[in-house]
């Protein structure tokens, strides 16, 4: 019989006795089982600590700039992210308020967005504005959050800030682009209006007069066919004369819309039959012609775009400039096809034209620009009273555009 047991009256056997320890085998289990708890444990915190880690990495190596402040908006702690957007290290910034990444005239705003977390509100995606260290002033998509302990109290509170500058720059370039885009479209409107416009007062003011005589001619004679021959065929050859001044007007005008040489031949004998025409109507203004380019060079959608804005130059210097010299220059600068018309008249102020309140003012330098602008090429007018003008414009040779003749 063990020491640790003893016999009572009718020989029954009891456990031990009160103060005694358990017998091994029961230490063992008690033993084994807190073994495992503690491994458990273990394993627990094991895990706790992996996921705080992960937690962490995560709030270090975030991609938007984190901000971590007390109720009073001192700064707690940050990310990498924020010292890279603020450009503050966390020596520096830890312990100072969140009023220097503010701007001044903001502070009552931001405020009352962080009344709204510590009141157990969040705040999400508030387009705000952000000041870093060396006074930058960046547009910000903001949440706020109020973090709690395990009570519920909110301890602290959270700000996750995304820089959108990018973003509001192309906002703004699509904006412009759209813009830009009206305003070729109303430009393209305006010069096709512009064209038929020209060419209806033709076909009434020369194209009608010289039908209109045909008309007479020909009722002049059927008149008199039987009672004066003679006279008959008088009106007959005037209207005849008639009828040929007007085919010849009629194939001027052809020849203005959309000169037949062009698709044939190409642009520089274009340019060429042009200054023929322009010098035989204005016998007293040289034309000095100097083309440093080849036909190749000029992709077909610039061709009828650099004649039309040639011809109209031309025109300009003829009706306004009193020149009695007018240099035409063709030239290939790297990937832009350079145009310049310069003369040596009187020249003006192009700033004073530019501000007149009269549409009509300058009607023909509005439509060569805007003959220009709308293929994405560039207009410049260098004039001053007495000094004569050039009218330079440039076009891209990379990617042009197609155009409509």
């Amino acid at each position: 019989m063990s020491a640790a047991e003893r016999i009572t009256p009718g020989g029954a056997r009891h456990g031990p006795a009160a103060g005694q320890e358990p017998p091994a085998q029961e230490r063992t289990v008690a033993l084994e089982a807190a073994v495992r708890r503690l491994e458990d444990e273990i394993c627990a915190r094991e895990s706790f600590h992996a996921k705080l880690h992960q937690l962490s990495r995560v709030f270090r190596d975030a991609a938007d700039a984190i901000l971590i402040e007390d109720l009073s908006g001192t700064i707690i702690e940050m990310n990498r992210e924020a010292e890279k957007s603020y450009g503050w290290s966390r020596e520096e910034l830890i312990g100072r308020s969140i009023k220097l990444l503010m701007l001044p005239e903001r502070y009552q705003l931001a405020w009352q967005l962080r009344q709204q977390c510590l009141e157990g509100r969040e705040v999400r995606n508030w387009e705000g504005y952000r000041v870093d260290k060396y006074g930058r002033v960046f547009p910000t998509l903001l949440t706020a959050f109020p973090l709690t302990d395990e009570s519920g109290r909110i301890e602290f509170v959270a700000t996750i800030t995304k820089d959108i500058s990018t973003l509001k720059k192309l906002e703004l370039e699509l904006r412009e682009s759209q813009h830009r885009l009206k305003e070729f479209s109303r430009k393209s409107i305006e010069a096709l209006e512009a064209d038929r416009k020209a060419v209806s007062r033709e076909l009434h003011d020369s194209i009608g007069g010289n039908l209109a005589a045909i008309k007479f001619s020909l009722e002049s004679a059927a008149a008199k066919m039987a009672e004066n021959p003679e006279a008959a065929g008088a009106s007959l050859k005037k209207a005849i004369s008639h009828l040929a001044d007007t085919i010849k007007e009629c194939k001027r005008m052809s020849a203005n819309l959309r000169p037949e040489i062009i698709d044939d031949r190409g642009l520089l004998p274009t340019v060429d039959w042009h200054i023929r025409q322009f010098g035989q109507r204005h016998g007293h203004i040289r034309i000095i012609r100097q083309i440093d380019v080849a036909e190749p060079d000029v992709p077909e959608v610039l061709k009828i775009v650099v004649y039309r804005v040639i011809q109209e130059a031309l025109n300009n210097a003829a009706m306004h400039s009193g020149a009695d010299a007018i240099f035409v220059r063709l030239k290939k600068f790297g990937r832009e096809l350079v145009v310049e018309v310069e003369d040596n008249g009187r020249g003006f102020d192009f700033s004073e034209v530019s501000r007149r309140a009269d549409r009509m003012s300058g009607f023909g330098l509005k439509s060569m620009r805007e003959r220009v602008e709308i293929i994405g090429g560039s207009f410049c007018v260098n004039s001053l009273p007495g000094t004569g003008t050039s009218v330079r414009f440039t076009f891209p040779l990379s990617d042009a555009p197609s155009v409509s003749p």
